[in-house]
């Protein structure tokens, strides 16, 4: 008898958990598989690049919605994850790069990140590959991690470990199967794992994270075998705008591999330039392949109908834009960024959305797709209603950010609406406007011309100015009426190295001058060894 109560009280548990998680639309939880791609820019078949060899990715986009103007709220990895994790901006995860202690210490605890949500919602939850950065969250299991290294050529892998990046190149063709590629190895876990999941009468949470086409861009050689190089187009924006402050280009780039040029603000040959899409392009059609693999355990697993795929990319990347090989600038080729969300029922699927959505909200589309409650603190806002009608009415404006200095005290502010983009490049410590850039997006998609450099543009300046000044509350659609009031994060680099005094930072920053407090904040890092380097 007792063994039977112990069985009964089991079975009413579950029912209880399958009821809590489970959306008055469907009639059980869904399986959801987070792909999360690392340095991914819009070059994709889906997103009209029909040069690219993207096939599964085309597959995907077959089943569901793509997002045509997605952005993300900071083009570098530890932001931006940090940000669409969590569903806040920048300005409340207190994150630049890396993760601050902030973060980790009491954003997370008290907020929660995606995959915890899913874990305390009853879901099977698993993290495979990159998902945070520098950051591990155990869920249902240990978080699976390919091991190996960022090169695959015994050569390289010597040299990297002896010199770094100043002395191998950075890409890479080795010709050899795809299992000594750590992305090979992830799809193949996600695999194991999907099979296995299937089996467990439990609803499934998978994120996925792939290394590639981050930097070094290696690939099979299969894959660089895809593309013929003389055929391959360059950037067609491949010199500076007109008019561009200095403080807009990122030091971020390809300037850190010296293996064959010193490279640091310098225009490559076109050979060389073709070179390099051409290792990235390979790279893109490697992780196409390894999603394809995803996709079909999926199909043979018999829970496509159950499931929902949803893909993005940390942020965008320059592949020779404005000149530059890389991330960490506030233009187009760095924040706008894929996304793709996939499935059955409610997505009307094999259509593009060219609404202004934000990475902040791929949470809450997320968890309302479960039927899981989204929280309060939330800061964006569900797609779900793209998804269902990719054509209605959404925000009328995204925003965007970007450290310009290694503590803060040069940032980067940029808001774009249905036609513009407007940025001002703001000095924290003298508390002054930098710099500006505007471009008008339908008659210059390329950003060439800095329309704030004319006069005659100063009331459209002054208008862009106000709308990047009310902020992200005041672009939501007009049927949102629930605000989060989250507080301010404090300064990221005031949370940084192990050991550095990061309360009394802030209250030092805050507690008299501003000036002064980022001086002495300055100081107390450099005593403390504290890493200026991205």
């Amino acid at each position: 008898m007792k063994t039977v109560l112990i069985f009964f009280n089991k079975v009413f548990f579950l029912f209880l958990i399958s009821c809590s998680i489970a959306g008055p639309e469907y009639e059980r939880s869904p399986n959801i598989i987070f792909i999360i791609v690392d340095d991914q820019n819009m070059e994709l078949s889906s997103f009209n690049r029909e040069y690219i060899q993207s096939p599964n990715m085309d597959r995907l986009a077959s089943r569901g919605i793509v997002f045509t103007n997605a952005y993300v709220q900071q083009a570098v990895c530890a932001a931006s994850r940090a940000s669409f994790l969590t569903g806040l901006h920048p300005e409340s995860t207190g994150v630049e790069y890396p993760y601050s202690y902030y973060f980790i210490e009491e954003v997370i605890p008290k907020y929660n990140t995606i995959p915890g949500h899913f874990f305390r919602n009853g879901y099977y939850t698993r993290l495979f590959g990159k998902i945070h950065h520098g950051y591990s969250e155990t869920v249902s299991e240990t978080n699976y991690s390919p091991g190996g290294t960022r090169y695959v050529s015994p050569e390289n892998i010597r040299i990297d470990k002896e010199l770094g990046s100043e002395g191998v190149p950075p890409y890479e063709m080795y010709d050899g199967p795809d299992s000594l590629f750590r992305d090979c190895r992830t799809a193949d876990a996600v695999v194991r794992a999907i099979a296995g999941a299937a089996e467990k009468h439990q609803p499934f949470f998978f994120a996925v994270g792939f290394s590639k086409p981050h930097l070094p861009f290696s690939a099979p050689k299969k894959y660089w075998d895809l593309y013929e190089r003389e055929s391959i187009p360059l950037a067609q924006n491949n010199y500076r705008p007109e008019g561009y402050p200095d403080i807009a280009i990122s030091r971020y780039n390809l300037n850190q591999y010296k293996w064959e040029h010193d490279i640091a603000d310098s225009v490559f040959s076109e050979d060389y330039q073709r070179l390099l899409r051409h290792a990235y392009f390979a790279c893109t059609s490697f992780v196409d392949a390894q999603i394809g693999k995803i996709l079909d355990q999926i199909r043979e697993s018999g829970i496509e109908e159950d499931t929902y795929i949803v893909y993005i990319s940390d942020h965008g990347f320059h592949l020779g834009e404005q000149i530059h090989w890389g991330k960490t600038t506030l233009y187009e080729s760095s924040l706008r960024s894929p996304v793709i969300i996939a499935g059955e029922k409610p997505i009307n699927q094999n259509k593009r959305c060219n609404a202004l959505v934000e990475y902040v909200d791929i949470m809450p589309t997320l968890m309302e797709l479960a039927g899981v409650e989204v929280p309060d603190h939330a800061e964006g806002i569900s797609l779900v209603p793209l998804l269902q009608d990719p054509g209605r009415s959404f925000k009328n404006a995204v925003f965007s950010r970007q450290e310009k200095d290694a503590i803060g005290r040069r940032k980067g502010y940029s808001v774009r609406n249905d036609r513009y983009r407007y940025t001002e490049y703001h000095d924290h410590v003298n508390n002054r406007i930098m710099a500006r850039e505007l471009y008008d997006l339908d008659s210059d998609p390329l950003e060439t011309y800095n329309m704030a450099i004319d006069s005659e543009n100063e009331n459209l300046v002054n208008e862009l100015s106000q709308l990047l000044q009310n902020g992200w509350k005041k672009a939501l659609p007009e049927w949102v009426t629930k605000f989060p009031d989250n507080p301010e994060a404090p300064p990221a680099y005031s949370w940084g190295a192990e050991g550095i005094p990061r309360r009394e930072i802030w209250h030092e920053i805050y507690g008299g001058s501003e000036e002064e407090g980022w001086r002495k904040a300055t100081e107390r890092r450099l005593e403390k060894g504290g890493d200026f380097k991205w």
